[in-house]
């Protein structure tokens, strides 16, 4: 999630582009400078309309920028908010990394993009008006002010496109966090409220594929395919809402305990960053490890700080350069559910949380060793499902010619017919004719009856 080019920290905030936009920018400027060179007429010079072009476009990246640092500044004002944002092709991911506590600052937080680009659809539209009224004919008014008006209004009709974009009801769009606000606000438990967001965004998402094949085939191929592609950017989103929701369904009744590792790893504060990586960013100690200066403990480090670090820096860079302090490490309690456990860890950005206890040794719960709990949760639900379908399976199947996992019908009443011989029993069946399991072989061989008796 933290690939993309930095441009700096707002609000606390690393603001990173992602790479897509590259491409992205590169092509909306040769389709907007294509068109203003070819359209504009002689009055317009090359760099005037590719001028024009190149602006517009990162004027369109500036306004979803401006859209996602809405959310970052009411996050950070209600408390939440993380170290980084990147910036997507139509905004982020910022609202659900947030991981509200309650559906108040979801709501609040979500709202925010919408809101303001609500407001940039209206500034750009009066910039529009004026420099249309300013230079009234496109024969005789200033080419400048021609440029404006172009560039204004289409960062306008950009604004309200990202307005109802983001409005569509489902994740990872502010339409589906407000959905899940109000939801979560109405019922009062969050896992109900994400159900709710799942089922409204395949509903959206299967109405996006619908009108998006419709109108690539009827109408406009280019629009009908971004309708397609949204729509199935809806439908995965909701996928991963259903397995999210699932992972919390296995974590029912675990505590942080049930997580914890007992024996961290234990480095000096002068280890350097590329020993560390070699030696403690494996499977074994997970790539977190306590920073301990003799008997005293200092700090915690882990993947998200080195991280941070560029690679060729690793060789001169110790532990205590870029360690968290202790004091600064999240703490939970044993008996804290799991789930609300590891949200709080991934609000603070770090590997680890320390368990607060009265324990002399300090314990951890990484998220390396809840993955694992969680996987063990889900091989245990896995055998037991299989032993549970293995069972109703075998109880459908005949064995010897008796139903298995059904009770045996009871045997037929006695008839009148006469026994076979005289030194036969009056209930035993005519030679010939099968017996109780199927053949006079199968008669029980000599031995004592149930009474001690021999037959």
């Amino acid at each position: 999630m933290n690939s993309g080019i930095a441009l700096g920290r707002v609000f606390g905030t690393e603001i990173r582009i992602h790479w897509s936009w590259i491409p992205v920018l590169a092509v909306m400027s040769v389709f907007f400078g294509v068109g203003l060179d070819s359209q504009a007429g002689a009055r317009w010079s090359t760099g005037l309309a590719w001028g024009t072009a190149i602006a517009t476009a990162v004027l369109i990246l500036g306004s979803v920028v401006a859209h996602e640092l809405a959310h970052v500044l009411v996050a950070r004002r209600n408390g939440l908010g993380r170290d980084v944002l990147v910036v997507q092709l139509l905004g982020g991911t910022y609202v659900m990394e947030t991981r509200p506590l309650t559906p108040g600052q979801q709501f609040r937080t979500a709202v925010a993009g919408p809101v303001l680009s609500s407001v940039l659809v209206v500034l750009f539209g009066a910039v529009a008006v004026v420099a249309t009224v300013g230079y009234g004919s496109s024969d005789t008014g200033p080419v400048s002010l021609e440029a404006i008006d172009f560039a204004a209004l289409t960062l306008s009709l950009f604004n309200v496109f990202l307005v109802v974009v983001n409005l569509i009801p489902g994740y990872p769009m502010d339409g589906g966090q407000l959905v899940h606000a109000l939801a979560w606000r109405r019922g009062g438990d969050d896992r109900k409220a994400n159900g709710t967001v799942s089922r409204i965004g395949r509903f959206a998402g299967y109405a996006l594929l619908s009108v998006g094949a419709a109108t690539a085939a009827l109408v406009d191929f280019l629009p009908g395919m971004g309708l397609l592609v949204a729509g199935w950017l809806l439908l995965s989103s909701s996928r991963v809402l259903e397995r999210r929701a699932f992972v919390q369904s296995l974590m029912d009744g675990l505590r942080v305990a049930d997580a914890a590792d007992s024996q961290p790893a234990q480095v000096p504060p002068q280890l350097t960053l590329d020993v560390f990586a070699s030696q403690y960013m494996g499977e074994r100690f997970g790539g977190v490890a306590l920073v301990e200066r003799g008997d005293e403990l200092v700090g915690l480090i882990g993947q998200a700080q080195i991280r941070r670090v560029p690679k060729r820096n690793w060789p001169t860079t110790r532990t205590e350069q870029v360690m968290v302090p202790i004091a600064s490490v999240a703490r939970a309690l044993p008996d804290d559910e799991l789930w609300a456990a590891l949200e709080a860890l991934e609000r603070s950005g770090l590997d680890a949380t320390v368990i607060a206890s009265d324990a002399p040794e300090v314990r951890l719960m990484t998220r390396r060793s809840a993955a694992r709990l969680i996987q063990e949760r889900l091989q245990e639900l896995t055998r037991k499902k299989k032993l549970a379908d293995g069972a109703a399976g075998f109880g459908g199947r005949r064995l010897g010619g008796i139903q298995i996992g059904r009770p045996v019908a009871p045997p037929a009443a006695p008839t009148s017919q006469a026994p076979a011989s005289p030194d036969a029993p009056a209930d035993s069946p005519p030679d010939g004719e099968p017996g109780a399991l199927g053949g006079p072989e199968s008669a029980p061989p000599d031995g004592p009856d149930d009474n001690g008796e021999r037959r």
